[in-house]
């Protein structure tokens, strides 16, 4: 009888490991889909700061180039169309999102002071990419989108 409670502790061990196991897996992935969904955030973030300076220098500049900024607003709706695939993946991605968007401000902030240096009216460059003559402050080139 002895023996009985033997086996019956070592069944009920095995189904504890197996549990841990589980839970733990399912933890990494959930864990791995909020870092997924972290980053993509991230990238929308850039994308969309990347998409406000190119429509700044453009109007600028005063130039016009469409085409551009639909490739720009194109790339945004990607990642926007990969966070919503992550978040209907994890319905507790929704609390990921907030320190991602408090986070948000501060490299905006800082990249508004990286920005404030402006070159005195006037002044010009060469794009290195189209060799096309641009703003000197331009953040892209107007004339093939090349990010300066």
């Amino acid at each position: 009888m002895f023996e009985l409670d033997i086996d019956l502790l070592k069944e009920q061990g095995m189904q504890l490991v197996d549990n841990a196991k589980k839970t733990a897996l399912d933890l990494a992935g959930k864990g791995k889909t909020q870092l997924d969904l972290v980053s993509q955030q991230a990238r929308l973030s850039k994308a969309q700061r990347q998409l406000g300076a190119l429509v700044y220098s453009l109007h600028k500049s005063g130039e016009e180039n469409q085409p551009l900024v639909d490739k720009y607003i194109e790339a945004v709706a990607e990642v926007e169309k990969a966070i919503e695939e992550l978040k209907a993946q994890a319905p507790e991605a929704p609390a990921a999102e907030e320190p991602a968007e408090e986070a948000e401000p501060q490299p905006e902030a800082e990249e508004v002071i990286e920005e404030e240096p402006v070159a005195p009216r006037g002044e010009t460059k060469v794009c290195p990419v189209c060799q096309a003559e641009i703003d000197a402050d331009a953040l892209f080139c107007t004339h093939c989108g090349a990010q300066l």
